[in-house]
Formats: C-alpha cells, sequence, structure tokens
C-alpha cells in the first residue's frame, strides 16, 4: 500500500535520498533512513522507484559484521553523460561528463577559421559527434552539452548578447537553441570565466566557500564572483567585465572602445601594447614578442621587463582592492595565461593587497589549479544542474 504524501514533499524526500545516496553511498536502506530521517517504509518506496528509473542499483550486501545485514546501493553515475565544451579565440576544449560531474574525457582542438557563426555551429556539432563516436558512446545516451563562451551571456536563454571578436558574428546569437537543433539535446550556455569559477567551487580552490572572485587574465581580462552564495550575473549578465575599470579623471574624460582602460594595463594584450608603445616612441623595435618572453626576461634579472610587470600587478592589486570594499570575498582566484607565471608577481600582489586591509577583509589570493578544466567542470555542474535539478552538487550556491 502506497503512503499518501502530497506529490512535493514525496519528491522532495526523493531527491533527498537520491543525494544521501550519492554522496555517501553506497548505503543500505536502514543507513539511508538514519542519514534522512525518513521513515524504513518510505525510503524503501523510494529506492524502488529510483531502481525501476535507474538512478541508483544495488551492489551487494552490507560486510558489516555486526547487525542484520542489508542489501548496499550506489548512484548510478553511468546513467548518461553530457558535453561540455569552452570555446576560445585559438582552441576549443571539450570534455565528456558523467551523471556525478566528473570529467571522463578531454580534447582541444584550434578553433575553426569560420567566416560565419552558422559555419562555426555546423563544425562545432560535427566536433561533438565525433569526439561521442571516438569515444564509443553511443549519442542517444547524450543528455545535455554545456557551452562556455566568452563575452556577455543570456543564461536563461541561451543567447550571447555579446561576444568575442576572436568568433565570428558572435552575438545576438542564441546558441543555445541552434545547439539543441543540431544534436537534439538541451543545451545550456553560460560565460567562460562565471563557468570556470563555478568549476573552482565544484572541484577547485573554492570548495566549501559561499564569497569568492575569480580573475582570468589572458588576452583580455575578465571575472566572476559568487556573493553569499549566490551566482552574480547582473541585471544585464554583464557582471564581472572589469575590463572597462577606469582608475583616474584623465581616464573618465576618454573613450575606451574595444578594450577598457584596466584591460589595456593589465591582460596579456595589454602587456605587449605597453611594451610595443614604449619602445616605439624610443624608435625602437621591442626585443620581446611574447608576454612569455618578458616574464622570462624579468625572471633573469631583465629590470626593465621587471617594471612592465610591476605596473601591471600594481594596477591589479588596485581593482582586487576595489572589488574588497564592495563584496568581501575569501578567496580570489587568478587564472588564464598570465596567471602561469604568478609565481613572479604573487608575492608582491598579496603585499600591496595586505597592506590595505584588516581582519574582516583580508582576503586569500590563489592561482588556479584546475586552469584549463575549470570552465569544463563549470558546465558538466550548470548542464546537469539544467536537465538533472533534484541533483545537489553545490547545497550551498544557488546557480540560477
Amino acid at each position: 500500500m502506497k503512503s499518501n504524501l502530497p506529490s512535493t514533499l514525496r519528491e522532495m524526500n526523493k531527491a533527498l535520498v537520491l543525494n544521501v545516496i550519492r554522496e555517501f553511498g553506497p548505503l543500505s536502506r536502514a543507513q539511508i533512513s538514519k542519514k534522512t530521517n525518513i521513515t524504513r517504509a518510505t525510503v524503501s518506496e523510494i529506492v524502488n522507484s529510483l531502481i525501476e528509473e535507474e538512478a541508483v542499483f544495488e551492489i551487494g550486501a552490507d560486510n558489516s559484521p555486526i547487525g542484520r545485514k542489508g542489501i548496499l546501493l550506489q548512484y548510478n553515475s553511468g546513467l548518461g553523460y553530457g558535453v561540455s565544451v569552452d570555446l576560445g579565440g585559438t582552441k576549443i576544449a571539450f570534455s565528456l561528463f558523467d551523471v556525478n560531474a566528473e570529467l571522463m574525457v578531454q580534447r582541444v582542438i584550434p578553433t575553426y577559421r569560420a567566416e560565419t557563426n552558422q559555419e562555426f555551429i555546423a563544425l562545432l556539432a560535427e566536433s561533438i559527434r565525433e569526439l561521442i563516436a571516438s569515444e564509443g558512446r553511443d549519442i542517444n545516451n547524450l543528455m545535455v552539452i554545456g557551452i562556455a563562451t566568452p563575452g556577455i551571456v543570456d543564461y536563461e536563454n541561451g543567447i550571447v548578447v555579446e561576444g568575442s571578436p576572436n568568433l565570428p558574428q558572435w552575438e545576438n546569437l542564441n546558441l543555445g537553441a541552434q545547439m539543441e537543433s543540431e544534436l537534439g539535446v538541451p543545451v545550456v550556455v553560460e560565460n567562460d570565466v562565471r563557468s570556470a569559477l563555478i568549476g573552482e567551487i565544484w572541484k577547485g580552490r573554492c570548495q566549501n566557500v559561499e564569497n569568492a572572485a575569480l580573475i582570468a587574465i589572458g588576452t583580455g581580462i575578465g571575472s566572476a564572483y559568487v556573493i553569499d552564495g549566490q551566482v552574480v550575473r547582473g541585471s544585464g549578465n554583464a557582471s564581472g567585465e572589469i575590463g572597462y575599470m577606469l582608475f583616474t579623471r584623465e581616464q573618465l574624460r576618454q573613450k575606451w572602445n574595444h578594450k577598457g582602460f584596466f584591460e589595456t594595463v593589465c591582460s596579456g594584450s595589454g602587456l605587449m601594447m605597453s611594451v610595443r608603445d614604449s619602445y616605439a616612441m624610443r624608435g625602437q623595435e621591442p626585443p620581446w614578442e611574447t608576454t612569455e618572453q618578458v616574464f622570462a626576461s624579468a625572471m633573469k634579472g631583465d629590470a626593465e621587463a621587471a617594471q612592465f610587470i610591476d605596473e601591471m600587478t600594481d594596477y591589479l592589486a588596485i581593482a582586487i582592492l576595489n572589488f574588497i570594499t564592495v563584496n568581501n570575498p575569501e578567496i580570489i582566484v587568478l587564472s588564464g595565461g598570465i596567471s602561469l607565471s604568478a609565481d613572479y608577481f604573487i608575492d608582491k600582489l598579496r603585499e600591496d593587497v595586505n597592506r590595505h586591509t584588516f581582519s574582516k577583509t583580508r582576503v586569500q589570493i590563489a592561482t588556479s589549479e584546475l586552469r584549463e578544466k575549470a570552465p569544463l567542470y563549470g558546465m558538466a555542474i550548470l548542464a546537469l544542474n539544467h536537465v538533472r535539478p533534484t541533483i545537489n552538487f553545490l547545497p550551498n550556491i544557488k546557480l540560477n
């Protein structure tokens, strides 16, 4: 005889049981009942339903030497899979992930040389099909796709509002709907820096943290925040566009177009622009062609290379201090190409920031350990949250 619990409470209990099995399993029905404070009869009813849905499965008897042996239940992380994608101006990263938001396989390819967004989308869909086939997966078991892209993204509707100049016609583009039409599964689209922060919360530096920021310093610069457990997007989904920060009255009078002022002084392209402008004023060619070369020279004691990096670091410290006064994060994670050379400047950065903070505003500054995996993990979480909302991967974080 089935209980007469209201459907809402029944679904809440079902979600609770599923999440307990996922997080703590394998568990017996008795152990689940103890952890959830749900009666054994109700747990058994819920478990039978989850087994029928193949969300969990039995793996044998409990080997505990004490008490009655119970059949153990395991979360079925192999029930379907998803694909996460990180779009970049020079490369595209792909991964397959299971329903436990674990990355199973990764692949990186050069960004397509496409003239139109339609050509790009067709190539992207074909790459996903090829990845699935190469791994021997059944495309019919594909559940969802998550795509991280540069630019301002309307997350709720899967629309790229303003995108990267390195991707073709990448604005006012309903990327989610078009990719869904290509592959026949739900598609979630999010800003790449924001997805990287969610990845850091899931598997990286920001685990168990409810106030954090990520600053991505690569060819350009961008940021993302979680404040009091809420991922911040802003009224126009443009939160975190720190490349447009200003620092002086003179900058207020200037017109900044594709790059904001902060991006011109604190990004890979900005660093090299400073180098080229400085040498051009002297009628000379710079001795370095890449940021890696500038850092390598600074590490060898080149005073001029060090001066360029010190200026970049000073502006980064000012931006971080301004952010701290408004949002009071616990940790700020640096990612992107410049962060790979952070060993050179991070001690100075921390010293400058610590000089202007106190016990209640002191912040940890760290570099990402996940690096290119962060947005792939982040899109796995966001994609699964869309198709499996009852699975609570980040219980203290509100993603929507």
